[in-house]
């Protein structure tokens, strides 16, 4: 686990403590949405007093954040792995992120917490920072392909050609996600996206991105 609470989280003990206390509070986000994960019940779910929990988590803001850091990370490891077996080749890597993110949305866990911190982070404004934060992460591995892919672009282009990949894949979680009605057309889903976003970025212009007005013929 790469991110540790300085002080508190950096002894061997103290990652087990903080794992069992980030999977507790998980599991309760998935199974009963954030308008029950109280500090008592994470406490409880990691075998702990509320006041040992709290001495590595003083607030949930605190929880949330490490919550989605340590669930992110487990994404970059993949896009890390994904990136290694590309063997530099920029548009097999990216096909191969697309594929992954498409098929991870079958995850029982990807179709629940994700959606459940969506719907807080309309409400709550920590949330939705911490939110913008971590998706921007998990854009850098599109980004670097796409920039190798069309060079033509320049880098805050590249970020909205990602921004819009990202965003599209996302919007099909309630639709093929797991226990959803399309579920069994996920790697159908996976294809079509795959072959379509690899287009977008191989022909995608400066020009089409930057034009004002959508009245005007796409160049």
């Amino acid at each position: 686990m790469r991110n540790i609470r300085k002080g508190t989280g950096e002894s061997r003990r103290g990652k087990e403590t903080i794992l069992l206390i980030l999977n507790s509070a998980k599991s309760i986000l998935i199974e009963e949405g954030y308008s029950k994960l109280s500090m008592r019940k994470v406490a409880m779910g990691a075998q702990i007093s509320v006041g040992n929990l709290q001495y590595y988590y003083p607030s949930k803001n605190d929880l949330l954040k490490d919550m989605l850091d340590h669930s992110i990370d487990e994404f970059m490891d993949e896009f890390e792995r994904l990136r290694l077996g590309a063997n530099n080749d920029p548009e097999l890597h990216l096909k191969s992120i697309i594929n992954f993110i498409v098929l991870d949305l079958g995850n029982p866990t990807t179709t629940t917490f994700y959606p459940e911190l969506w719907a807080l982070a309309n409400h709550d404004e920590y949330a939705d920072k911490l939110m913008d934060e971590i998706y921007a992460r998990v854009r850098v591995p599109l980004e670097d392909s796409i920039m190798r892919l069309n060079p033509t672009l320049n880098f805050e282009q590249v970020q909205k050609v990602a921004l819009f990949i990202s965003s599209s894949m996302e919007g099909m979680t309630m639709f093929v996600g797991h226990g959803k009605v399309w579920n069994d057309s996920i790697q159908h889903m996976a294809n079509i996206a795959t072959m379509s976003f690899l287009q977008l970025v191989k022909n995608i212009t400066p020009q089409t991105i930057e034009q004002a007005s959508p009245e005007e013929p796409l160049r």
